[in-house]
């Protein structure tokens, strides 16, 4: 039957045509991160980031909320605050600062290919011994070809001698696998929460946490001298790459389904790949492609292996 003429027809296109907008904000983070980090270091890019995007999403909380969220907090058990401080740590803290190191080691297409790639596969296999989720034969065939996969891409930098591409490529792994926690850890965060406040509280805890990092690493609390690239980037990843995303991929889940909305995520690594070429003058090499590509294939196995027990589904930080 062809539903074009019906009513929900444009809805649903509009949806669709937000969920690839939703892929590219989130393919450009990692552009937008390495440009800012040509300006100042990994804890205060990181640090800055989500001050200001902590402050929109406690300003977005309370006006949705309002006078429900105090009733709410009080009915927040103590394990629970942990799981929201672990999602603070994992998903901000050491995500954002490991993705930022990496990124100053390496490029973003060496993010843009392990990162979407590999982080679906360590929560599955995070799934599998935290939850005792079966490991499937898709499953285990979707692991294997993923590290398959997220090895060509790292081997490609080891092809060109170069020992700070590697680093950067296994602190980028060590960031993927930082979200995958944040992602265990947001299956025991407050029920009772919507999603926005407990991304919210999250939110909050990491930052927090990222206060001392500038002065762990080293690094000067300066912004007076920071240039516009570095501030444009700042409001694409605290707007483009994390508020609309947010608001737009909820949407979607509700309008269509969490299955068909991650089928969406796959666009991200190539978008990324061909931003960071455009607008960084990276280019990806051979191996690089076919690492990238293998490593999708495995996610799909992996996300999609046909079990009764799904991968474990977040919003991106």
């Amino acid at each position: 039957m062809n539903n074009a003429g019906s009513p929900t027809a444009p809805l649903r296109r509009s949806v669709f045509v937000k969920l690839v907008l939703v892929q590219l904000f989130w393919a450009g983070t990692f552009v937008a991160s390495e440009i800012a980090l040509h300006d100042q270091p990994a804890g205060i890019t990181a640090l800055t980031r989500f001050v200001l995007t902590t402050g929109i999403y406690a300003g977005l909380c309370l006006f949705l909320s309002k006078h429900a969220l105090p009733q709410k907090l009080r009915a927040v058990k103590a394990s629970q605050w942990l799981a929201l401080v672990g999602m603070g740590f994992f998903g901000v803290l050491l995500y954002t600062v490991l993705m930022n190191i990496g990124l100053t080691t390496t490029t973003a297409t060496y993010a843009a290919l392990l990162i979407p790639t590999t982080q679906p596969i360590f929560t599955a296999l995070l799934s599998r011994f935290v939850f005792r989720e079966a490991a499937s034969q898709a499953l285990v065939a979707g692991l294997a070809l993923g590290l398959v996969g997220a090895a060509c891409v790292i081997w490609s930098g080891v092809q060109q001698q170069d020992a700070t591409h590697l680093s950067g490529s296994i602190i980028i792994l060590l960031s993927a696998l930082s979200f995958s926690l944040y992602a265990v850890c947001s299956k025991f965060a407050p029920a009772h929460l919507t999603s926005l406040e407990n991304t919210t509280l999250s939110f909050m805890f990491g930052t927090l946490l990222l206060i001392p990092v500038p002065w762990l690493l080293g690094e000067q609390y300066s912004l007076a001298g920071s240039d516009t690239q570095f501030w444009l980037s700042i409001a694409y990843l605290v707007i483009f790459a994390t508020l609309l995303p947010y608001l737009w991929w909820n949407e979607a889940t509700k309008e269509i389904g969490s299955a068909r909305t991650g089928v969406f995520t796959f666009l991200m690594p190539p978008l990324a790949v061909v931003l960071s070429a455009m607008l960084l003058g990276h280019l990806p090499l051979t191996l690089q492609i076919i690492g990238g590509i293998l490593a999708m294939l495995g996610v799909s196995l992996t996300t999609f292996n046909f079990s009764r027990s799904p991968v474990i589904k977040v919003d991106k930080a």
